[in-house]
């Protein structure tokens, strides 16, 4: 029990990827101060796992009564999405790239909350996992990975220096990007299969 909470832990967390968090929050330290950037981490953590864990428990029912889409159809688009980001740090090296527009707050919500860490293919995932195990096991496997992905980000500065001192950066991005692609198409393989 404690193994499998750990390895679908472990899945989420590949999937809300702390990397690239990492990177966006040394560009804005550039910018804003560090009790800003905290309480920026903070919120978006609380807002992505009180949308992933309403996912969790209603996510099927939305889908199926409100929108009237199939969970193998939501598997595929989800695989596809995440191979797309996984295949552009891959390729470019970069996660996401943030406009000067945006107020701190609203990177809060929009991107940090989602899609960065509930993003397509984590809802996706959050949705079909809770359809094959149970919605409390899988609510408690997002908590987890959230809380991880927080603790991470939070030494993301130290972090950053550390990998920006060895260029490490651009190499991490693109080996996590590359297994965020092949989770990608993992999960697009099992809709199709499920599917047909």
């Amino acid at each position: 029990m404690l193994y499998e909470l750990f390895k679908e832990a472990v899945f989420f967390i590949m999937l809300i990827n702390p990397v690239s968090k990492i990177v966006i929050v040394s560009m804005l330290s550039k910018q804003y101060k560090h009790m800003e950037i905290e309480r920026l981490l903070l919120k978006s953590s609380i807002i992505a796992m009180v949308m992933l864990i309403i996912f969790a428990f209603a996510g099927e029912v939305i889908l199926k009564d409100l929108f009237h889409i199939n969970t193998n159809a939501l598997m595929i688009a989800g695989g596809i999405v995440l191979s797309f980001m996984g295949f552009t740090a891959l390729n470019k090296g970069v996660f996401f790239q943030a406009q000067n527009s945006q107020s701190l707050m609203d990177l809060a919500i929009v991107p940090l909350a989602s899609p960065l860490i509930a993003g397509p293919a984590t809802i996706t995932a959050t949705i079909v996992k809770a359809a094959t195990l149970t919605p409390y096991f899988v609510a408690v496997s997002v908590i987890i990975a959230v809380l991880i992905n927080l603790v991470i980000v939070s030494f993301s500065l130290s972090i950053s220096e550390f990998l920006n001192k060895y260029n490490l950066t651009g190499a991490l991005i693109r080996i996590t990007g590359l297994f965020i692609l092949a989770m990608g198409v993992d999960m697009a393989l099992k809709g199709i299969k499920s599917y047909f």
